[in-house]
């Protein structure tokens, strides 16, 4: 369809602009008239998303305006040089006109002119900088994105400014307009993998963003998989480290977080402290987490199939006292194991929609009396309890959320595998588990990466956070990845 240009005079303008935009209330079309000219202007803007003192700053530098007598200027050289800090481009078509008025835009147009001139009043409605709600560090930075994304990149720039760091930004989207910023280190990121990025970002332009969770699962390498395969960050430190080591960072304009690419097993399983505190204390945490990972998926499933297919592989005395703690409890292992689990399941997932408040009580005294109604019903064994505990304290040291989020939901297959095929099927899931994660990759890299490390040096940092002075990095470098 022909995009049909501007009428000359201001009513026609404003009559057709408020049958195209049919007559909606939040839309304000707003006549000033400037004196020494003998002509009016007019501003449309949406109700809301207005800077207002700076719009009454240049509505009154337009009301008062004279003709002078030594320089005379024209209309359209007076209101060019009013507005020249906030115009952004000219206003040609009624199509334009509205497309800048539904992205927070103020229109101005004069009397006699047909074109129009699109300004940038909007003011954000952002919250305040703040610490990180998800990615908490004892030591170091305590500084977070917010749902700004010229803030973020912003904050980008405070911790940088190294004149390689590239930002490109470009808007996606068929009804609402999300930007959609690229970040990456000019000489660091591989020229393939800019291109796999940028491929992958264009092939899903029609579709409508409101976070940087919906783009990640368009641009992953597969959607058959419980494990992120792209890292998201609400740290600035982090982002950082990731441009350093030839990583491209992604945001997405109404999203705290930044989408980290490619991503490897190991870096999910990284925290800032490893980095910020002595390196024996960065090692231990950092073998404590795979340990963790390993008792949170398999803990449930190796308790089930000791006691109800290998129970002689158990000392005696531990076989009795588990014998004791079952003797009344009228259900298998498995129904037993079901039980406590998805109820903590469900006390975890309450505690996080309730207010903060009654969220944390409710999960604490919520498991407490839960599983001692349970144990004195002989619904449980106490045995059940501890392990139910043990499992789900040990998937909070996880970093990152949805990768904790992935083993919490592999345990029960786990617990399926225990209790048809004993020990058998728990190795038998182990060795798909293994098998699954060595065949994923992450924008063409291998996922298990730091795994491979026969003649690579990248496995120092891929369990064990050794002395700087070892590595020769920086203050601050996760598992470096090689340029292709």
């Amino acid at each position: 369809m022909k995009s049909k240009p501007l009428h000359i005079k201001l009513d026609q303008k404003q009559e057709k602009l408020k049958s195209k935009l049919n007559m909606q209330d939040d839309v304000v079309f707003k006549q000033i008239f400037i004196p020494g000219y003998e002509v009016s202007g007019l501003f449309v803007f949406v109700n809301g998303t207005m800077d207002y003192p700076a719009f009454n700053e240049i509505v009154l530098d337009l009301s008062a305006a004279q003709v002078e007598s030594r320089q005379p200027v024209s209309i359209e050289q007076l209101v060019i040089s009013k507005i020249c800090s906030v115009r952004e481009q000219d206003v040609e078509t009624y199509e334009t006109a509205i497309e800048h008025i539904f992205d927070g835009k103020t229109l101005l147009f004069i009397e006699g002119m047909a074109n129009g001139y699109a300004l940038n009043l909007e003011k954000e409605k952002v919250r305040t900088l703040g610490e990180p709600s998800t990615e908490r560090v004892v030591r170091g930075p305590k500084l977070g994105f917010i749902e700004s994304l010229q803030e973020n990149i912003g904050l980008i720039r405070q911790y940088s400014n190294h004149p390689n760091l590239i930002v490109k930004q470009q808007k996606f989207g068929t009804m609402e307009k999300r930007e959609v910023a690229l970040i990456y280190y000019e000489g660091k990121a591989s020229d393939s993998l800019l291109k796999e990025v940028n491929k992958r970002i264009n092939e899903v332009k029609a579709t409508d963003l409101q976070d940087s969770g919906m783009l990640e699962e368009l641009i992953e390498d597969t959607a058959l998989t419980p494990f992120p395969q792209i890292q998201n960050t609400e740290r600035p430190d982090k982002v950082l480290a990731a441009l350093q080591e030839g990583r491209v960072v992604i945001m997405v304009d109404g999203s705290p977080f930044a989408l980290m690419a490619p991503t490897t097993i190991t870096m999910l399983l990284q925290s800032p402290d490893d980095y910020y505190e002595r390196w024996v204390a960065g090692s231990f945490l950092r073998i404590l987490r795979y340990l963790s990972l390993f008792v949170t998926v398999f803990l449930s499933g190796i308790y089930i199939s000791l006691v109800s297919f290998n129970p002689g592989l158990l000392p005696s005395e531990l076989a009795m006292t588990i014998a004791g703690t079952r003797e009344n409890v009228p259900f298998p292992p498995f129904v037993e194991a079901i039980i406590m689990e998805v109820t903590i399941e469900l006390l975890r997932e309450a505690g996080i929609r309730l207010p903060s408040p009654i969220g944390k009580t409710v999960g604490l005294v919520g498991g407490v009396i839960i599983g001692q109604a349970a144990v004195q019903a002989n619904i449980v064994s106490s045995l059940m309890v501890i392990i139910v505990s043990i499992t789900t304290i040990t998937s909070f040291t996880v970093p990152q959320y949805s990768f904790g989020l992935a083993f919490r939901a592999l345990r029960f297959g786990a617990m399926i595998f225990a209790a048809v095929l004993g020990l058998y099927g728990t190795t038998l899931f182990f060795i798909i588990v293994i098998s699954h994660l060595s065949k994923l990759t992450s924008f063409q890299e291998p996922y298990f990466q730091p795994m491979d490390f026969i003649g690579k040096k990248t496995w120092r940092d891929a369990f064990l956070r050794l002395p700087k002075r070892k590595k020769g990095g920086d203050s601050f470098e996760p598992v470096r990845r090689q340029n292709s």
